[in-house]
């Protein structure tokens, strides 16, 4: 029985554990315990089910899932038969299959995955282009989900064509589920009386399919715990609406509001700052306060180009580590005695655009830095003093939600890039801002904004002009670099030591 509070939760959280009675809402911010709190609360309500209940806890991804699983069972041993953790895509595949009679859809359904996609649209639209096909599955995609009410001409065919070869796509799993809901009041019955409690995590990531889904299985008798920031939400482009957040106590009659804003993450200045950022757009979040008291590095550097800014980034990171060769030592960039503060695990670049990450993986290989970017294989020297299980990490901002690093370096602060604005990529400003947020509150100890004035991009030179996120962070908060200038001599004398490491 959870019925004191435990030495690991703060009374904000513990408010949010021990609430009875309604729907919940719970907004939480960054580094304040999200998932902390939804584990004890799960447990607690966990207590109250009936023989042949359970609670069904609801992610965005696989690996989200598999954290709440572990930290249950962690935990709480034997806590797992009483909950169901599980994806929306996940539990609407289950909710299928037990009711594959009622269904409508090809016995033994198979679901597709992108790959089979790919090759099936190629044979149904074999007169269209690549780009084509991607934007007809885009408008399908977009209508299955509920954010447009345009389909398009295909969906149709689209959908025979699937049916007739037994598969459906992950976007029929949810249209199909909530179509069973809809149409036969026993099952929604049944599943209502299966599931009396219904967490729901990143609640701000929703889009309106999800969103029918949860309206048609909350009741006053099943309860919805949702937590999330809306100061996080940066997925309008897939279609998640981060108005469904806004409009939760309209949609679940006498729900509650919760709010945890006591950071564990980041230090003072870092947090101070990042909140700066995001207070221009108001969710009427309540400001964090940091648990931890040491104030933080802030570093603003502004690199001739695009070049010399991977490479300022690499000199940071060999600075930090005490140096990863004797090709750091010999040029100069660390001493022998360099003490090493943070280990390459320790340490992400973020950046807006993919395009960003080729002049930084040209640096990070010239100078022996191991690194792995987001999904990817991991690339390494061959340097014996190196830690192989220790990679710099390299990924876009969005990857980067959810993750925390004592280091964080995000390249490319200039306009065009941050908000993100360029012919084909237009984006919505708010969102930008939220980005932004999102990727200086990875940090934890130390974040350095880097820019370049002159870069080179899609085959076009540009001068830009810093971001304008950096003029709402105060000026005490900031600590500028100045630009390094390396001779001709060093830069050839340090090229050529670097290829004797490689022989």
């Amino acid at each position: 029985m959870i019925n004191k509070i435990p030495k690991d939760v703060n009374e904000s959280q513990w408010q949010a554990i021990c609430h009875d009675g309604s729907h919940l809402l719970i907004v939480a911010g960054p580094g304040t315990g999200k998932t902390h709190t939804l584990t004890y609360r799960i447990a607690r309500l966990a207590e109250q089910l009936n023989v042949g209940q359970r609670i069904l806890s609801i992610t965005f991804t696989n690996k989200a899932t598999e954290e709440m699983q572990k930290r249950l069972e962690k935990k709480f041993p034997g806590i797992e038969s009483r909950v169901c953790v599980t994806t929306f895509h996940g539990f609407c595949l289950q909710l299928l299959r037990d009711h594959a009679d009622l269904n409508h859809l090809p016995k033994d359904f198979k679901v597709a995955t992108p790959e089979e996609i790919d090759l099936l649209i190629k044979e149904l639209w074999m007169d269209k282009s690549a780009g084509e096909r991607k934007n007809i599955l885009n408008d399908i995609s977009r209508y299955k989900a509920l954010v447009t009410k345009d389909s398009g001409v295909c969906l149709d065919q689209y959908n025979s064509f699937l049916r007739a070869r037994g598969f459906i796509d992950f976007d029929d799993l949810l249209t199909q589920a909530l179509n069973l809901l809809q149409h036969n009041e026993e099952t929604l019955k049944q599943t209502q009386l299966s599931y009396p409690f219904i967490f729901v995590d990143e609640y701000q990531d929703i889009n309106p399919i999800q969103h029918e889904l949860l309206k048609i299985l909350v009741t006053d008798n099943v309860h919805i715990t949702a937590i999330g920031d809306p100061n996080q939400a940066i997925y309008g482009f897939r279609g998640s609406d981060v108005r469904f957040f806004e409009s939760f106590v309209k949609d679940f009659p006498q729900a509650q509001k919760y709010f945890l804003s006591e950071n564990y993450r980041s230090t003072a200045n870092l947090l101070e700052a990042s909140t700066q950022v995001i207070s221009k757009n108001n969710f009427g979040v309540p400001a964090l306060t940091a648990h931890l008291y040491d104030q933080g590095q802030l570093t603003i550097y502004e690199a001739s180009t695009d070049k010399a800014e991977a490479e300022y980034v690499v000199h940071q990171i060999e600075k930090m580590v005490g140096g990863t060769s004797m090709f750091s030592q010999d040029s100069n960039r660390v001493t022998n005695d360099q003490k090493a503060d943070y280990s390459f695990g320790d340490i992400v670049i973020l950046y807006r655009l993919n395009a960003l990450r080729n002049i930084l993986e040209k640096a990070f290989l010239r100078s022996g830095i191991p690194f792995q970017v987001s999904g990817n294989k991991p690339h390494a020297c061959d340097d014996p003093f190196v830690r192989q299980a220790e990679k710099v990490n390299l990924m876009t901002i969005h990857a980067a939600k959810g993750l925390e690093f004592p280091v964080v370096f995000m390249i490319g602060c200039e306009e065009h890039l941050l908000p993100l604005c360029l012919p084909g990529l237009e984006s919505d400003h708010e969102e930008e801002r939220r980005l932004f947020y999102v990727g200086m509150t990875r940090a934890k100890e130390k974040l350095y904004f880097t820019r370049a004035q002159r870069r080179a991009l899609f085959g076009k030179i540009s001068h830009p002009a810093p971001s304008i996120y950096l003029e709402d962070i105060k000026e005490e908060l900031k600590q500028y670099e100045k630009q390094e200038h390396h001779s001709k001599f060093n830069s050839a004398k340090n090229e050529a030591i670097q290829l004797t490491l490689f022989k």
